[in-house]
C-alpha cells in the first residue's frame, strides 16, 4: 500500500490491506491515507514549529537545538506507542497543511532562523539527523524483533515507523466509526479473505481519486492495480 504522498506501508502483506478494507467501508481512502501522511510528518512538524518559535526567543543557544530535538523524540514516541489520538484531532488542519508543503515550510524556517542565528543555523542539520536516527532506532527495536519472530520478516526501522503511523491512523478512525479495535481478522473476515478486496475497490474507484495522489504514488498504484496492461 502507498499513501497519497508516496510513502509505502508494508506490515505483513495482509494486515495493512485488511485495515484498508475496513476503512473504505466508511471513509474515502484519500482521507485516511492523507491522515497517515500527516502522522508520518508529525515529528517534523513539532521540530520545525518549535525551532521556528525558539529562533525569536531569547534563550540559551543550546536550548534552541535541544528543545526541538526533544519535541521530535516525543512525536516519535507518540506514533510508535500509538497514543495521543486527541492530539491529531486538534492539529488535524495544521498537520494537513504541513504534510503538503513540508519541504517548503522547513526550508523557509531554516532561512528565517539564519537571520537570528547566523552560521549557528548549520548546527540544526546534525541535530536533526542525530535525533531522527536515535529516536527511530530506539523506539522501533521491539517491533523489529516482533516482525522477525512472528512474521519472519526483516524490515528496516524507518519502515516500521511508517507502518506504526498507518496503524495509528486506523486507530484515529476506528473508535468513532465503530470498527474493531483489533488489527487481527475476525472469523468472517478470514473466511471472506477481506484483505484481497481493496484491489477491486481501488480499480473501480481509481479514476475518481487518482488526482489526489503524488506522481510517485500514482505509479505504484497503477502497477499494483495492473492499469497499464
Amino acid at each position: 500500500m502507498i499513501t497519497t504522498k508516496g510513502q509505502i506501508i508494508d506490515i505483513n502483506g495482509k494486515t495493512e490491506w485488511l485495515l484498508f478494507h475496513r476503512l473504505t467501508k466508511k471513509i474515502n481512502p484519500v482521507d485516511f491515507l492523507s491522515v497517515t501522511d500527516s502522522i508520518i510528518q508529525f515529528p517534523n512538524f513539532l521540530f520545525t514549529v518549535s525551532f521556528f518559535i525558539l529562533s525569536f526567543i531569547n534563550v540559551d543557544l543550546k536550548m534552541k537545538f535541544i528543545l526541538p530535538a526533544s519535541f521530535y523524540f516525543c512525536g516519535q514516541m507518540i506514533i510508535n506507542l500509538r497514543i495521543g489520538i486527541f492530539i491529531f484531532k486538534i492539529l488535524n488542519v495544521p498537520l494537513m497543511v504541513f504534510q503538503k508543503f513540508s519541504i517548503y515550510i522547513m526550508f523557509a524556517t531554516f532561512l528565517t532562523a539564519f537571520f537570528f542565528l547566523n552560521w549557528w543555523i548549520l548546527a540544526v542539520i546534525p541535530t536533526y539527523l542525530v535525533i531522527v536516527y536515535v529516536s527511530v532506532l530506539l523506539l522501533t527495536t521491539n517491533d523489529k524483533r516482533f516482525y522477525l519472530r512472528y512474521w519472519h520478516k526483516s524490515i528496516d526501522n524507518f519502515q516500521i515507523y511508517k507502518n506504526n503511523a498507518f496503524l495509528l491512523a486506523y486507530k484515529y478512525y476506528a473508535a468513532g466509526n465503530l470498527m474493531p479495535a483489533s488489527t487481527s481478522p475476525t472469523e468472517e473476515e478470514t473466511s471472506n479473505q477481506d484483505w484481497l478486496k481493496p484491489y477491486n475497490f481501488m480499480r473501480a474507484h481509481w479514476d475518481e481519486i487518482e488526482s489526489h495522489f503524488s506522481n510517485k504514488a500514482k505509479v505504484y498504484w497503477r502497477v499494483y492495480l495492473h492499469l497499464n496492461e
